[in-house]
């Protein structure tokens, strides 16, 4: 006979932890199962259920009943009911998430205050990365002169004053968002390998583009190598691979996901992603170790925009794979410092996050690549940046240095430095 577990407090705690999580999925479960039969009943009242009869296993058997409705639907209740999940769940993973029961990783120990964005400055700035990037958008194909002069307006329009880092990363968004219409109506003259286009703008071209054409090509990884092979230009070609990781994040399930919809970054309706299991276990497989690493980088760098605080952005990070915590962090550094440009300069000084040193590290690596990124799409913010603090120097003279490799090989690396922090 087996000993009963003895009462700890601890072990309350953690029983009571895994308690509301368990909850939480059957309250999602609950809210796919409870809108499916909705709409599905509206749909078709007869032969509702012709197989698989209800049972009591909880979450997974209502999620399968709520499949089994949903593949029955078509056209626009089809919509209408992929809507109607998506917000659901995702409001009820906000609210989880919100009262304590999201991922744990790693704590902050210490101050966490140096890099702190008020709750409302943060949401209008996410909001506002969200609703440029969407405003880049065209919605529909996009002929091979339109995009050379696009793409060579709004890096000319945020070249205006070199020092105006606002402008910039303006610039660099509207430039993702348009080249991500392209990836989704692709026409057969469509290239980034066109010697007309800036190559100031082909790196992030080439983001927008791998995640346009991920939408557009359904995660199918054989006809996204042959389309990077093809359309994208050499030097280039490994940044459309970081756009499948952010494509990979915005269509999980979840309260994100429902904001980018709503602002249009992604379908209404979107369908979610391949199978989330093991961190993308089996979809990552396909690509080779490098490819892995940049699709990683896309996804925490979405992570830095759906998470309203860096720290728990982080902190969810380190919940991953340990292999994928480093470019992950990468990833959020960048977009962190991105979102917050207004503050660039209190970014970097105050960027010795409380966390473990490689995760310290590959954050900080993250905002000094930015900042090489940034010099990169508008020549001489490096040159004209004039630093206040020890740390904010000591970053910024690593990315002069880095912008300086880049000049020199004649193209920047794909999410990476070549001399990393250690």
């Amino acid at each position: 006979m087996t000993e009963p577990t003895p009462y700890t407090e601890s072990g309350a705690v953690a029983a009571s932890m895994e308690m509301m999580r368990a909850t939480g999925d059957l309250l999602k479960s609950l809210a796919r199962f409870s809108w499916a039969m909705s709409v599905y009943t509206a749909h078709q009242t007869v032969n509702m259920m012709t197989s698989n009869p209800l049972n009591t296993n909880g979450a997974g058997s209502m999620n399968d009943i709520a499949a089994a409705a949903s593949s029955r639907l078509s056209g626009p209740v089809r919509t209408a009911y992929a809507i109607g999940t998506n917000l659901q769940s995702g409001l009820i993973d906000f609210a989880f998430n919100s009262s304590g029961f999201g991922p744990k990783g790693q704590k902050a120990p210490g101050s966490a205050d140096g890099l702190s964005v008020s709750m409302v400055t943060g949401g209008r700035r996410r909001v506002a990365g969200v609703s440029t990037v969407s405003s880049g958008a065209v919605h529909r194909p996009v002929l091979q002169t339109e995009l050379v002069e696009t793409l060579t307006r709004y890096q000319a329009e945020a070249s205006g004053n070199p020092a105006d880092l606002q402008s910039i990363v303006v610039g660099l968004w509207k430039t993702e968002g348009f080249s991500t219409t392209v990836g989704k109506y692709l026409l057969p003259e469509n290239t980034l390998s066109d010697p007309g286009l800036p190559r100031q703008a082909l790196p992030i071209a080439h983001v927008g583009f791998g995640s346009g054409s991920t939408e557009s090509l359904a995660f199918d990884v054989a006809g996204l190598k042959r389309l990077f092979t093809e359309r994208a230009a050499p030097e280039y070609r490994e940044f459309s691979f970081e756009g499948i990781g952010a494509i990979l994040r915005l269509y999980e399930r979840g309260f994100f996901k429902v904001m980018s919809g709503a602002l249009g970054l992604i379908p209404l309706d979107a369908p979610d992603g391949p199978d989330p299991a093991g961190f993308f276990k089996t979809y990552l497989s396909q690509f080779t170790t490098e490819i892995q690493r940049l699709i990683t980088h896309g996804y925490g760098r979405i992570i830095a925009f759906s998470n309203m605080n860096i720290y728990k952005a982080l902190e969810e990070i380190t919940t991953l794979p340990p292999e994928r915590v480093g470019p992950a962090a990468h990833g959020a550094g960048f977009a962190f410092a991105i979102m917050n440009s207004p503050d660039m300069a209190r970014m970097l000084e105050q960027s010795a996050v409380p966390f473990d040193p490689p995760v310290r590290a590959e954050f900080q690596n993250g905002l000094v690549y930015s900042l090489v990124f940034f010099d990169w799409y508008v020549p001489g913010l490096l040159q004209s940046w004039r630093a206040a603090g020890p740390v904010e120097a000591e970053l910024v003279e690593h990315a002069r240095k880095e912008a300086a490799l880049s000049r020199q090989r004649g193209y920047p690396l794909a999410f990476r430095l070549q001399n990393p922090r250690g």
